[in-house]
């Protein structure tokens, strides 16, 4: 070991035999299985990237078996440090949401695919990825609405197992869809559908296009698939889902606010007096951040703590959203969520009535101030339950703790949101209207 470091002791194993044999029956649309790559975090690592942070003096070292090819670490983590500080630039945010160039409303499926995405290189891909307790029904209602009006195949899947592949997915329902699609398939998703959404993980879309021919985002093996998200602040989602889950019948229901506050209370005094996060107690936001491959990982329990593990899926997670140059959108400010997704998904329509169908559409959600409140129940809201909790200083320092790993996530996920909503504003996109053979310019909004 070099400088006398000591290695975080974790034996992390993925099936490479299982997976060539599958995939090796795929079609060719379809990533080849790529061999495992070592990453090392560690005090000495050096900085190569202007993504790069390096952080504090005190650094958890720890190696990492994963298998896409050229997935390297952006940034070191601190042990146990609860303020990172870590750089997204204006220029990735800039790229992150640089409009495709399909044409809303064309129904000639061979123009549609004719045309290639500028940050991929392949026609243009979405992939909406719905982490639980986010507003992620609004958003599907959204991509509903607007592959309805712009004539676009938006393919829902549900009940994904996040170590697997998308083929093991359940199919939920389409919208325009050239073809049916009876069980999620990537070759069916890849040559009829244009947008895809549901509780999967990044990087289970991968398959959906051949890699061989990509020229990534960061040149780094990122995905020919733009990825898009929404998040949310921890202890707000985690308040989300206790309301939601009193509202199924999952757990007992209390009859008033300070019913519910004292029955959260002692929910995360329980869980911290065991040493245990946020992660034990909903279904964690690294859930749909971390690859299948980095699902399929496993700790040693014997000899890493639950915050060492934490850590590296909090590492993981961020170097995904940066790996992907995700699109990302935050629940509490929803209506520039909205207007970032609106910018990235193109600004062609092929007719003025098309053109005031998209602007009225758009002009709707962005209206929304937060996304539909799911959770809430008839007498109970998350907002009346934040607010009792507030009241008490010393519990909130315990929720704080709580939540901390996935509050590491969400404040760079928030960095990058709020860096991308400026690139919007700054940018001067045109929107056209296509009538017959002739391009012609309808407007110049700047956002």
């Amino acid at each position: 070991m070099k400088n006398g470091m000591t290695m975080a002791n974790i034996n992390l194993h993925t099936s490479s035999t299982e997976k060539t044999a599958k995939r090796n029956k795929k079609d060719d649309h379809k990533h080849q299985n790529h061999s495992s790559k070592f990453l090392i975090f560690g005090q000495t690592t050096s900085c190569t990237s202007a993504l790069i942070l390096m952080i504090g003096a005190t650094l958890m070292l720890m190696t990492i078996s994963l298998i896409p090819k050229n997935f390297h670490p952006l940034f070191e983590l601190p042990h146990q440090s609860q303020n990172l500080k870590l750089t997204y630039t204006a220029e990735l945010a800039a790229k992150a949401v640089e409009p495709t160039v399909w044409t809303c409303g064309e129904t000639d499926r061979h123009k549609q695919t004719a045309v290639v995405d500028p940050i991929t290189n392949q026609r243009p891909f979405f992939a909406f990825v719905h982490v639980y307790k986010t507003g992620g029904s609004t958003v599907r209602e959204f991509f509903r609405e607007y592959a309805a009006v712009c004539k676009k195949s938006l393919a829902l899947v549900a009940k994904c197992d996040l170590g697997k592949d998308l083929e093991d997915c359940n199919f939920l329902s389409c919208v325009n869809a050239p073809q049916s699609i009876e069980r999620v398939n990537s070759t069916i998703l890849h040559d009829n559908y244009d947008i895809l959404g549901g509780h999967f993980s990044f990087g289970m879309a991968d398959d959906i296009f051949s890699n061989d021919a990509a020229n990534p985002n960061n040149d780094n093996g990122a995905s020919q698939v733009r990825h898009m998200t929404f998040l949310r602040q921890p202890i707000t989602r985690f308040v989300s889902h206790i309301l939601y889950q009193q509202k199924q019948g999952n757990a007992d229901k209390t009859d008033t606010v300070e019913e519910t506050v004292e029955d959260i209370k002692k929910r995360i005094r329980s869980s911290r007096e065991k040493g245990e996060y946020v992660s034990s107690s909903i279904y964690p936001i690294y859930d749909n951040l971390l690859t299948p491959e980095q699902h399929a990982m496993k700790y040693d329990q014997e000899q890493t703590t639950q915050e060492q593990q934490e850590l590296v899926k909090v590492q993981l997670s961020i170097d995904n959203l940066l790996r992907y140059n995700a699109i990302v959108g935050m629940t509490e400010t929803f209506s520039q969520s909205i207007q970032i997704f609106e910018h990235a998904m193109g600004q062609i329509v092929n007719s003025t009535r098309k053109e005031e169908e998209v602007q009225e559409m758009f002009s709707r959600y962005i209206g929304e101030k937060e996304s539909k409140n799911g959770s809430k129940r008839n007498d109970i809201s998350t907002g009346s339950v934040l607010k009792e909790l507030n009241k008490d200083g010393e519990f909130m320092a315990i929720f704080r703790e709580f939540v901390k790993y996935e509050q590491m996530i969400v404040d760079f996920a928030m960095d990058m949101h709020q860096k991308q909503y400026e690139a919007v504003k700054k940018g001067h996109f045109e929107r056209y209207t296509l009538e017959s053979s002739d391009m012609l310019y309808l407007d110049s909004v700047g956002m």
